[in-house]
C-alpha cells in the first residue's frame, strides 16, 4: 500500500550549501558576496542571505516549550492567552477632560488596556518646569484631576498603567486613592505604577529623591503594592530614554537587564523575597520597523532576564519577564508623516509575533503635536487587524522554528549579555548613568547611524527616499501648557488634602 502523505520533495536530489553558491556566484557576475549579500547590523550581528537546519543546530541549546524556562517561546503555554495580547492605549492629552474623551473612546472601541502619561511639569515634586519629557502629557495635580481623568472608566475591568516620572510615587497614591474611593478591591486592581527611577534618571536628569534614596523608596512602594495589590506590578523597566537617544537593540536589552538587577537588589535588600520581587517589576521595550531584529529583541529579552532571574535562585515560575512592547518614536517621521503608519504596523506585528503581553502602538502624528481621534483611531486599529483578521494571537510563538530568527535571537542575546556584562563590571546601572560612559557609547551607536542615514545607505521612505515634495503639512494644535498647569495649580490649592498613601 502506498504512503498517502505526499512527498513531492523527495523525488529531487537535495542541494548541499556549495551548490547553492556556486549558482549565487554565477548570478553575482563576479560582484564580491560579501558586500553584495551580508548584512552588517548595528550590533556587530552579520545576517547572512541562507539560514538552514545547519545554523540552528549551531545554536546549541533547543528553544524550549512555551511557557516554560528559558521563556524564549513565550511567557505562557497558552500563547498570547484567549483573548491575546492587550491592546493598550496611550494617552496624553494635556487637559484632563480631553484625556477622559479619548479614554472613553478607545475602550469602546477595542482597546483593552490604558496608559496614562502625565505631563512632568505639573506633577508635585518636579524641581523644574523643564525636565517635562516632550512637553506634554495630562496636566494632572492630585487625585481629584485623575478622578476626572478616569471618569466612568470601569476601574474593575480596564487595567491602568502609569508614566508620570519623578511623580511616579505621587501618582500611584492618588491612583490608588481612586480605586478605594470607587470600591475597587485589591482582586480587581490591575494594572502598573511605573516607578522607574533610574529610567527616570535618564530621561530627565532627576529623581524622585536623592540616590540611592529613591531606590528604597521604591522598593518599600513595591513591598507595600505586593501586601496591598496582588494584581498589580509597582516597578517598571523602560528603556524608551535609551533607545530614543539611539541605543543599538543589543544595548538597550543590556540597559533592561542592568536595570531589573538594580531593581532586584534594591528589594531584596529591604527584605523582599527574590520571586515577590520579580514579580513587581514589569518591562517596557521599544520596537522599530527593523520587522525581524524586534520579534528577536523580545524573545531574546525573556530568554536573557530568565537567565538574570535564575542565576538570582528564583524558582521557575518567577522568571518569566511581564513585557510591554511599544512602537519606537524614534523610526517616525515629521515629513509625511502618512509612512509612519507602515512603520508602526509593522513594529505592532512585531511586538505582537514577539510574544509581547501588550503592545502600545503611537499615533502617526504623535511627532506634531497632540494625536486627533482619527490617529488614534488608526493606532488601535492596526493592532485590531492584526488580531482579528490576522489572528496572530492565536498562534504560539509564530516565529519559532525559522531559523534565520531562531539564529538572530540567540546572536542577539549573546551580544545584549555582553553588554550587560560590562555595565555590571563597571559597578551597575546607576554608576553607569552617573560616571556617563554609557551615555557614551549610546552616542557612539547613534553617531554611526546618523552617519548611515547622512550618506543615504540607511533610507528613510519620504524623507530621503522618495520625498513629496508637494506635500500638504499634517497640523495638530499644540495646547497651552502653561494655562493647563496654572489651573491644575489652582485647584489643587483652592482644595487642599492630605497626600494619600500607596500603602493602607
Amino acid at each position: 500500500m502506498s504512503d498517502p502523505c505526499l512527498k513531492l520533495a523527495s523525488e529531487f536530489p537535495v542541494p548541499d550549501r556549495a551548490q547553492w553558491l556556486a549558482l549565487v556566484d554565477k548570478a553575482l557576475k563576479g560582484a564580491p558576496f560579501d558586500k553584495k549579500l551580508l548584512t552588517r547590523l548595528y550590533e556587530g550581528i552579520v545576517v547572512q542571505p541562507l539560514y538552514t537546519r545547519d545554523d540552528f543546530a549551531a545554536a546549541g541549546d533547543p528553544t524550549g516549550f512555551p511557557g516554560a524556562a528559558p521563556f524564549l517561546r513565550g511567557g505562557q503555554a497558552s500563547g498570547a492567552g484567549a483573548q491575546g495580547w492587550a491592546i493598550r492605549a496611550d494617552h496624553a492629552a494635556a487637559e484632563p477632560a480631553d484625556a477622559n474623551a479619548a479614554i472613553l473612546d478607545d475602550l469602546l472601541r477595542g482597546a483593552t488596556a490604558v496608559q496614562l502619561r502625565f505631563d512632568r511639569a505639573t506633577r508635585q515634586g518636579c524641581p523644574n518646569e523643564a525636565a517635562a519629557w516632550g512637553d506634554d502629557g495630562i496636566a494632572v495635580q492630585d487625585e481629584a484631576d485623575l478622578d476626572r481623568v478616569l471618569k466612568d472608566v470601569l476601574l474593575d475591568l480596564v487595567p491602568v498603567s502609569l508614566d508620570a516620572g519623578v511623580g511616579a510615587i505621587d501618582a500611584a497614591a492618588a491612583l490608588v486613592g481612586l480605586w478605594r474611593e470607587r470600591g475597587i478591591g485589591p482582586d480587581q486592581a490591575r494594572g502598573g505604577f511605573g516607578i522607574d527611577p533610574l529610567g527616570t534618571l535618564a530621561a530627565e536628569g532627576v529623581a524622585f529623591a536623592p540616590l540611592p534614596a529613591c531606590l528604597e523608596r521604591m522598593a518599600e512602594v513595591a513591598d507595600a503594592t505586593r501586601r496591598d495589590w496582588p494584581l498589580v506590578r509597582a516597578v517598571t523597566v523602560d528603556t524608551t530614554a535609551w533607545h530614543e537617544a539611539g541605543a543599538t537593540a543589543a544595548q538597550d536589552l543590556a540597559v533592561a537587564l542592568a536595570t531589573g538587577t538594580q531593581y532586584l537588589k534594591a528589594m531584596v535588600a529591604a527584605g523582599m523575597d527574590i520571586a515577590d520581587a520579580l514579580a513587581q517589576i514589569a518591562f517596557t521595550l521599544p520596537v522599530d520597523c527593523d520587522q525581524f531584529l524586534s520579534i528577536a529583541k523580545l524573545r531574546a529579552a525573556r530568554l536573557t532576564w530568565a537567565r538574570v532571574a535564575e542565576a538570582c535562585g528564583a524558582p521557575e515560575p518567577a522568571r518569566r519577564m511581564e513585557l510591554t512592547a511599544r512602537t519606537s518614536r524614534r523610526m517616525m517621521s515629521r515629513r509625511d508623516p502618512w509612512v509612519n503608519l507602515l512603520r508602526t504596523t509593522v513594529a505592532g506585528f512585531a511586538g505582537g509575533v514577539g510574544g509581547a503581553d501588550a503592545v502600545v502602538v503611537v499615533p502617526f502624528d504623535a511627532e506634531l503635536g497632540p494625536s486627533d481621534a482619527f490617529a488614534r483611531r488608526l493606532a488601535r486599529n492596526i493592532q485590531i487587524l492584526l488580531k482579528e483578521e490576522s489572528s496572530l494571537d492565536r498562534v504560539i510563538d509564530p516565529a519559532g522554528g525559522s531559523w534565520y530568527v531562531e539564529t538572530l535571537t540567540r546572536q542577539l542575546a549573546e551580544a545584549a549579555w555582553a553588554e550587560f556584562q560590562a555595565i555590571e563590571a563597571a559597578g551597575g546601572m546607576l554608576a553607569v548613568i552617573e560616571d556617563g560612559s554609557l551615555a557614551a557609547r549610546v552616542a557612539a551607536a547613534w553617531a554611526e547611524r546618523e552617519q548611515a542615514i547622512a550618506k543615504r545607505k540607511a533610507p528613510l521612505t519620504g524623507v530621503s527616499e522618495f520625498p513629496n515634495l508637494h506635500e500638504a503639512p499634517v497640523e495638530r494644535p499644540a495646547p497651552d501648557l502653561r494655562r493647563l498647569r496654572a489651573a491644575a495649580a489652582a485647584r489643587a490649592a483652592a482644595h487642599p488634602a492630605p497626600r494619600p498613601a500607596v500603602t493602607r
